[in-house]
């Protein structure tokens, strides 16, 4: 086994990979078949997938004191975007599903699934009487969420009265193109599915990225590294996937696995590890910080092209980690 000493720069790598970086208590894990629904409604190009069991956070009763620390700014702004449209994150929806087809940049560049309590009919009125902006699709009506002709607009559409989908325009379109038939589900991946499998019933919340995906979000983050000369790209291309969890019990350890396509590309990946690792440890690094001071037992662990990560802390730390 690889130790790594606390450092920013190995807590970046964790940030980087973890996608999303959405953190969750042990529960009873059930009835987490949304996001089996969402693989067979995700378009076949979706590089990204983060999935969320709100019924379940909501139960724990810690969740009122870390809730502001647990919810993304992408799972923040659907939740401004569900009360827009009458109803109440905390009481209607249960499971939320996150998907990116392309770089996770700003707030709006997701679509999903989400299941729960709903009222088409009363939304419908609403949108009817209010003169709100709305188009006919697929048999179906797509509520905007602004102007409607903002390509950032997030649509919705009700599927049944407790599933419902959602996304810009685009996306919201191809996920129903999936759902007639008309183009390839993201569970025509073999690998994908095979990933949501291994993840599902683990943790009430946890993610899948695709290589791709974990490559745009890991450029920004290590572009002019000290000590790092090497293209980043490079070691991130042998990358086939990252999924991430993460487990509650008076602090939280955050677990990230690392699919290379060989033994070398682990090691070489492992070896950006340290590489981070030292260049914070040189002066004017950021060694000396509170991040630092954070992460007293990050661990790597190498099994053949498998990369395993894990991180400890306790909840008022998830600031300094999730960026």
């Amino acid at each position: 086994m690889l130790r790594a000493s606390p450092s920013t720069g190995s807590a970046r790598l964790l940030t980087v990979l973890g996608g999303l970086g959405i953190f969750v208590w042990p529960s009873l894990l059930n009835g987490q078949g949304l996001a089996r629904q969402a693989l067979s409604s995700f378009p076949a190009d979706t590089q990204q997938l983060a999935y969320s069991n709100l019924a379940q956070l909501r139960s724990s009763p810690d969740y009122p004191r870390v809730r502001e620390r647990l919810l993304n700014r992408q799972l923040r702004y659907f939740q401004d975007f569900v009360r827009w449209m009458g109803l109440d994150p905390n009481k209607d929806l249960d499971e939320v599903v996150l998907g990116w087809r392309g770089p996770a940049v700003g707030y709006t560049g997701f679509f999903g699934m989400a299941a729960g309590r709903f009222q088409p009919d009363q939304i419908r009125e609403h949108f009817t009487q209010s003169q709100l902006p709305s188009l006919p699709y697929a048999g179906l009506d797509l509520y905007a969420s602004g102007s409607g002709h903002d390509p950032a607009d997030l649509f919705f559409t009700f599927l049944d009265s407790s599933l419902a989908v959602f996304g810009r325009l685009p996306d919201l379109k191809a996920i129903l193109d999936v759902r007639q038939g008309k183009a390839n589900a993201l569970d025509t991946n073999a690998s994908f599915s095979g990933w949501e499998a291994e993840l599902e019933g683990t943790a009430p919340q946890w993610g899948v990225l695709n290589g791709q995906a974990a490559a745009n979000l890991a450029a920004p983050w290590f572009a002019g590294a000290k000590g790092l000369t090497a293209d980043v790209s490079a070691f991130f291309g042998p990358v086939q996937a990252v999924l991430y969890r993460v487990e509650w019990d008076n602090g939280f350890i955050a677990h990230l696995a690392i699919l290379c396509r060989n033994a070398e590309s682990a090691s070489a990946m492992a070896a950006l590890v340290n590489v981070l690792h030292n260049a914070q440890q040189q002066p004017g690094g950021d060694g000396g910080t509170s991040m630092g001071s954070l992460l007293q037992s990050l661990e790597v662990q190498q099994n053949g092209s498998r990369l395993e990560l894990s991180v400890s802390g306790p909840v008022e730390a998830l600031e300094l980690v999730i960026r």
